[in-house]
């Protein structure tokens, strides 16, 4: 049986998707304010790591970044952002396509 990871292009395939995801979050006002204030210069090489573990790839993320423990803890604290979060998905879905 084929993981997600698999499915979306493996290694290759996840680092596109979350350039994709991160060059539409730049562009968009309301989800940009998140990285306004900088950001990792590996984030997109982060990101896709921590996708490709969560859908079944590599355990790159935790081996080298930290774990689960530690994405929630670098992403929390900052309160309910209901429009920021819906339009992160949104980026993500307009993210698929961009990466077909």
């Amino acid at each position: 049986m084929q993981t997600v990871f698999e499915a979306t292009g493996g290694k290759d395939g996840v680092r596109r998707l979350a350039d994709a995801w991160h060059r539409r979050v730049m562009a968009d006002d309301v989800v940009g304010h998140a990285l306004s204030h900088g950001f990792h210069p590996q984030h997109v090489e982060r990101l896709a790591a921590y996708w490709a573990e969560a859908l079944g790839g590599p355990s790159t993320y935790s081996d080298s970044y930290g774990d689960e423990t530690t994405v929630v803890k670098m992403h929390s604290g900052n309160g309910k952002h209901d429009e920021m979060d819906r339009r992160a998905i949104a980026c993500f879905d307009q993210a698929l396509v961009d990466v077909d």
